[in-house]
């Protein structure tokens, strides 16, 4: 009869094996796990605060914003602050969403130029503009708030309108009032408009005037692949 050679207990030898595959995906594990951090790490403070904004640093020739200044677009996405006309005023913003960004890499900035000010027949608009600035000082977000002291909902409206499409957004379609709001998409970002009444506006009767604002955002969307 052929006899089978002894190699031991069955419980022993299993549970060798059983020791041996733990021990390889422990090890398998703990170098994916390595390999993550490792791919992690290699984004500065500075580079990951780029790629949640969605710049593209490697982007030239992107579009013209709608915001104008003095009759023509204020910034080409992504320029230089250099390249703003050289009588838009503008400083640096030490309440900016960077603020606490020590190094400087990102720098915020604020501009109250009185340009975007003005006073009509019908009411008053104020506008500031908030934006920030990487290594470079390539423009990548900006904000604008203009706060309008006025009715829209009558026909003095329609001055208060007009002067922000003349003067400012040639871009906003004729129906904006109605809809209050609007969204322009280009190849590396996108412009957003929003109309929308104070809520100090119902309460006329103790003093305050009517009152509405329209926010503009530029928003990057091109991811730069960090």
């Amino acid at each position: 009869m052929l006899k089978v050679p002894a190699f031991g207990n069955t419980r022993t030898v299993t549970s060798h094996f059983m020791r041996n595959i733990l021990l390889l995906i422990c090890i398998s594990t703990f170098s994916c796990t390595n390999n993550n951090t490792s791919t992690a790490t290699k984004l500065s403070q500075y580079d990951s605060i780029l790629v949640a904004e969605n710049f593209d640093t490697t982007i030239t020739n992107a579009d013209k914003s709608c915001l104008y200044y003095k009759g023509k677009p204020l910034l080409a996405f992504g320029q230089d602050i250099k390249l703003f006309d050289t009588t838009f005023s503008f400083r640096y913003d030490p309440n900016g969403a960077y603020q606490d960004f020590f190094n400087q890499d990102i720098t915020d900035y604020l501009s109250l130029d009185d340009f975007y000010s003005t006073k009509l027949s019908t009411g008053t608009i104020d506008g500031a503009l908030y934006f920030s600035a990487d290594n470079k000082k390539r423009v990548f977000k900006l904000k604008a708030t203009f706060g309008i002291e006025g009715d829209l909902l009558d026909t003095s409206g329609m001055e208060i309108m007009s002067y922000l499409h003349d003067k400012y957004f040639p871009c906003l379609p004729a129906d904006f009032k109605g809809k209050k709001t609007f969204e322009l998409t280009h190849k590396y970002f996108v412009e957003q408009f929003h109309l929308y009444p104070s809520p100090d506006s119902a309460d006329v009767e103790h003093g305050f005037k009517p009152h509405w604002a329209l926010d503009y955002t530029i928003r990057p969307t091109k991811k730069n692949g960090l």
